[in-house]
C-alpha cells in the first residue's frame, strides 16, 4: 500500500504543483471512512478508507489504522469522520495534556501496525504474537495514557498481549515521547532554479526527509550521482543529500522524473473526530469516540521532482569547428577509410564521417556525420451505514454498564485504593 501523502512535482524552474498519488491521502479537514473494528471483543483497531468502499461490506484492504483515544465514549463505525491534527481532539480526557500526547505517538509509531507484526513481537519479546493480541496490548498501553494515571490489571487474552504491553510502556515511559513532527513521515524533493544543459551533471536535486533514509528512482533511467560525479547507492540516500543525473553522455533535451519514497505516512498521529450521526458535525458536547491514525509498515510517501535539460548545442562533434579551411574533430564517428587530400588544412578526422570515397577536398574538410545519442531522454458521492454490522447495534469501546475506568475510580475512594481489582474490557455487542 503506497502513496498516502500527495506529492510535489518540482520542475527544473522551480515552480511547483500538487497531485495525488493513485492512493489519495487523507487530508486536514477532509473525511476518512471508518470500517468495522477488527480484534479481541473488548479491544480492537479500526480499518480506515480515505473513500468510502463502493461496498461498505467488503471494504477491501485499508489505507491506515486508527485506535481509540475515548476509553469512556461509545464508538461508531461504517460512518465518515473528518481529520485533524492533535488541536482538533474534541474529547476532555486526559489526552488533552501534551505530554499524553507525546507519550500516545510513541506508542504508535512502535507498536503494531507501525511494525509488521513479525517485528512487533522480536522487539517485545513475544515472537509469534497474535495479530488479535498485538492490537489488544496497543490498546491498552494508549488507554494507559489518555483515561488512567496508573497501571491497572488488565484482563490479559494471553502472556504474549501482556508481554508487548509491558515493552510499550516500559518504552514510552523511557522516552520523552514524540512530537506530531516525529511520528509522521515527511519527505521532499527541490529542483535547481536555473536551466540545465544535456552533456553536464543536472541537478542538484535535494532531499528532505525526517526519516533515516529513502530510496530514488528516475525515469527513464539514469545514473544518480554526488556532485562529483561519485555514484550513489539510490536506496541510501539521507536527508539533505544532494543528487545530480549524470548526462554526460547525451547532447540531447529531455526530462526525466525523480521520485523519493520512504517508509510511513504523513497522517499518522492525526486525530479522527467521528459524528453520532451519519453526515453530521461532531462537536465538543455531541461526538463519537475519537480515535487516532496510524499507518501500517508497508505504507510510504513519496515525492517527486521534474528535471528537465536543454540541448547542448552540439552537433555530435566535441569541439563544434567549422568544415571549411579547418575540419572539426568528430566525436564518434565512421570509419575514414579514403581519406582524400583535405585541400589547405584537412583538419584532424580522428573519428570523422564515413568518408568512403573522400576524394580532394578542396578547401573543405570531410563530412563530419557523427553524433552522440544515449542518455535519459523522454522515451461520488460516498454512502455509509451508521452500524457496525448489518442490523446491530452501534460499536462501541466505551464501557457498556460497568463504566470500568469510573468504577475503578470509585471503588478506590470507597476502599482508600487498598483493594485489588480487575480491570475487564467491554465485551457488548455493542463495541
Amino acid at each position: 500500500m503506497t502513496g498516502l501523502l500527495a506529492s510535489v512535482v518540482l520542475s527544473a524552474s522551480g515552480t511547483a504543483a500538487a497531485f495525488a498519488d493513485a492512493a489519495e491521502s487523507p487530508r486536514e479537514g477532509g473525511t476518512v471512512y471508518i470500517g468495522a473494528r477488527e480484534g479481541h471483543s473488548g479491544t480492537g483497531a479500526f480499518p480506515i478508507y480515505a473513500r468510502t468502499p463502493a461496498n461498505p461490506g467488503e471494504p477491501g484492504e485499508p489505507d491506515l489504522w486508527a485506535y481509540c483515544i475515548e476509553h469512556d465514549v461509545p464508538a461508531r463505525t461504517r460512518i465518515e469522520g473528518t481529520v485533524g491534527d492533535l488541536g482538533s481532539y474534541l474529547g476532555a480526557n486526559r489526552f488533552t495534556d501534551p505530554t499524553v500526547q507525546s507519550k500516545v505517538l510513541w506508542v504508535l509509531a512502535h507498536s503494531y501496525p507501525a511494525l509488521s507484526l513479525e517485528e512487533f513481537g522480536t522487539v517485545a519479546g513475544a515472537p509469534g504474537i497474535s495479530r488479535n493480541d498485538a492490537i489488544e496490548a496497543t490498546q491498552y498501553a494508549i488507554w494507559r495514557y489518555t483515561d488512567l494515571d496508573f497501571d491497572a490489571p488488565w484482563e490479559w487474552e494471553t502472556a504474549d498481549s501482556e508481554k508487548a504491553y509491558r515493552y510499550l510502556l516500559a518504552g514510552a515511559n523511557a522516552s520523552t515521547g514524540m512530537t506530531p513532527s516525529e511520528a509522521a513521515t515527511t519527505i521532499s524533493i527541490s529542483a535547481p532554479s536555473t536551466p540545465q544543459d544535456a552533456g553536464t551533471l543536472v541537478g542538484p536535486f535535494v532531499v528532505k526527509t525526517n526519516r533515516p533514509t529513502v530510496s530514488v528512482s528516475v525515469d527513464p533511467a539514469a545514473t544518480l550521482t554526488d556532485a562529483d560525479g561519485a555514484v550513489l547507492d539510490p536506496d541510501s540516500v539521507v536527508d539533505g543529500q544532494a543528487l545530480y543525473l549524470d548526462l554526460r553522455g547525451t547532447n540531447k533535451s529531455g526530462t526525466a522524473t525523480i521520485k523519493v519514497k520512504a517508509a510511513g505516512s504523513a497522517v499518522t498521529g492525526h486525530i479522527v473526530s467521528v459524528p453520532t450521526t451519519s453526515g453530521g458535525t461532531p462537536t465538543a458536547a455531541d461526538h463519537a469516540q475519537s480515535i487516532i491514525l496510524v499507518a501500517p509498515s508497508k505504507a510510504t510517501t513519496s515525492a517527486e521532482a521534474v528535471a528537465r535539460w536543454n540541448d547542448s548545442g552540439d552537433d555530435g562533434t566535441t569541439d563544434g569547428g567549422d568544415n571549411g579551411t579547418t575540419g572539426g574533430d568528430s566525436a564518434t564517428g565512421g570509419d575514414n577509410s579514403t581519406g582524400g587530400d583535405n585541400g589547405t588544412t584537412g583538419g584532424d578526422n580522428t573519428t570523422g564521417g564515413d568518408n568512403t570515397t573522400g576524394g580532394d577536398n578542396g578547401t573543405t574538410g570531410g563530412d563530419n556525420t557523427g553524433s552522440t545519442t544515449g542518455g535519459a531522454t523522454p522515451s461520488a458521492n460516498p454512502s455509509v451505514s451508521d452500524s457496525p454490522t448489518p442490523g446491530g447495534p452501534m460499536a462501541e469501546t466505551g464501557s457498556s454498564g460497568t463504566r470500568v475506568i469510573a468504577g475503578i475510580a470509585a471503588a478506590l475512594v470507597l476502599v482508600g485504593g487498598g483493594a485489588l481489582f480487575t480491570f475487564r474490557r467491554r465485551r457488548s455487542a455493542r463495541h
